[in-house]
């Protein structure tokens, strides 16, 4: 998916822009302040700005149009122009297979890997990772 942003047509104006006001935790606060003081950014609102677009590109490329009824009937009309052979779906099946093996096996054994989620409680800036055997 390709995203077309049109650059204003006097390009020597700024761009219109907006005063926005949210809360975030005191520790990120510290950490944007330490970026800036590093000389990374010119100020927050530098920080908060590319912070923002960087999250709004790589969501763009996530979001998923499911297709209309009309299309959906359209493409599962169409017949295949050539019927693969048994060998070409054997070659698939076993890539198909490496791909899921990759990502899911466990590089200890046969078991699938299980997705942990690490609570972690912010408080005062500190963590607290007495979650970790739940």
């Amino acid at each position: 998916m390709q995203v077309i942003v049109k650059a204003p047509k006097n390009i020597k104006e700024k761009p219109k822009t907006r005063v926005v006001s949210f809360r975030i935790p005191v520790f990120i606060e510290q950490q944007i302040d330490t970026l800036v003081e590093l000389g990374l950014f010119k100020d927050r609102t530098d920080f908060l700005n590319y912070a923002i677009q960087k999250t709004l590109f790589e969501l763009v490329d996530k979001i998923v149009i499911p297709p209309s009824e009309e299309v959906l009937d359209f493409v599962l009309s169409l017949e295949p122009t050539f019927t693969p052979s048994d060998d070409e779906i054997g070659e698939v099946m076993k890539d198909v297979e490496k791909e899921v093996k990759s990502k899911f096996a466990d590089p200890g054994g046969d078991r699938l890997k299980r997705s942990r989620v690490l609570r972690v409680r912010r408080t005062n800036g500190e963590s607290n990772e007495s979650d970790n055997g739940r």
